[in-house]
């Protein structure tokens, strides 16, 4: 595999955010990646690697996740969206295209829809609107691992080996949750994302509706589903039928099903698998430079 670009930071209000950069040719269109609801940027890696330099590409931790700080206040779609504009600013991005992963989508579709004449094209990896309460509600439990301590490295790997939703397990999932823990002085590991964070911006869910947002959204959208959901043909985030509600409220939306993949392995897969739908999108609606 590749070598990952450093890890650098933007600071914003007090709050360090942590990012990669992978450069892309002069006048390249620029990407800003924003990673699911407990993830880290290392989700991107490949999808970012594949794009580059065809694209400048970024990928962010969200405060509250990976080598990002974690303040105890702060979360919901608002102030992901102030961290989000202080990082194009500080990367002197004027306009850029984003793309997100489940709860990472949903705060690009939130942004893109209060600032539409900056974002340019807008990729929505199985997220973009709120899930039904029962869903979200159903989240609260997993996020308990969050806080768990881990007696190695190697226990954690384990168990995440463990996790149907993980599965087939490959290189890409052994990298990305590599990354996904830091090594505590006592002993042991514990996963980056803060449970507290976390909890936070899911309560935030329940204050907002994001298909009221739908509307204002002017760039042009991809809405990719995986064919598979997280219990094999059942537990997908959306039914087909909301699936076919976001694309039907954003004006200018094309939709995808990508296949053999689930929620997580859609990104967080070899290869990744929705690599060939976003390459095919960007090309039609936000060309690279030659």
């Amino acid at each position: 595999m590749p070598a990952l670009p450093p890890t650098q930071f933007v600071e914003h209000r007090g709050v360090r955010l942590a990012y990669q950069h992978w450069p892309g040719r002069p006048g390249a269109p620029a990407l800003i990646c924003l990673p699911h609801l407990t993830g880290h940027k290392g989700s991107f890696a490949d999808l970012s690697a594949a794009l580059s330099p065809a694209y400048a590409v970024y990928a962010l931790d969200l405060r509250g996740r990976g080598e990002s700080d974690r303040p105890a206040e702060g979360y919901g779609f608002a102030y992901h969206a102030g961290d989000l504009l202080a990082c194009a600013e500080a990367w002197g991005l004027e306009t850029f295209g984003l793309i997100g992963h489940s709860f990472g989508a949903t705060a690009a579709s939130y942004l893109a829809s209060i600032r539409p004449r900056r974002v340019r094209a807008l990729v929505l990896l199985d997220g973009g609107a709120d899930p039904q309460d029962d869903t979200l509600r159903a989240m609260y439990p997993t996020i308990s691992r969050l806080d768990q301590t881990y007696a190695s490295l190697e226990a954690y790997l384990a168990a995440m080996r463990a996790t149907p939703f993980f599965q087939p397990w490959d290189s890409a999932l052994e990298r990305y949750f590599t990354a996904d823990v830091v090594a505590l002085p006592e002993g042991g590991v514990r996963p980056r994302a803060s449970a507290a964070a976390v909890a936070r911006d899911l309560d935030a869910h329940f204050t907002y509706s994001l298909c009221l947002h739908f509307p204002a959204v002017r760039c042009p959208t991809l809405f990719a589903r995986p064919a598979l959901g997280l219990r094999g043909d059942r537990g997908h985030v959306f039914s087909e039928t909301e699936a076919a509600a976001i694309a039907r409220q954003i004006a200018d939306c094309a939709r995808v099903e990508v296949p053999t993949c689930n929620h997580y392995t859609l990104l967080l897969g070899g290869g990744p698998p929705c690599l060939p739908a976003v390459r095919a999108f960007l090309a039609a609606r936000l060309p690279a430079v030659s």
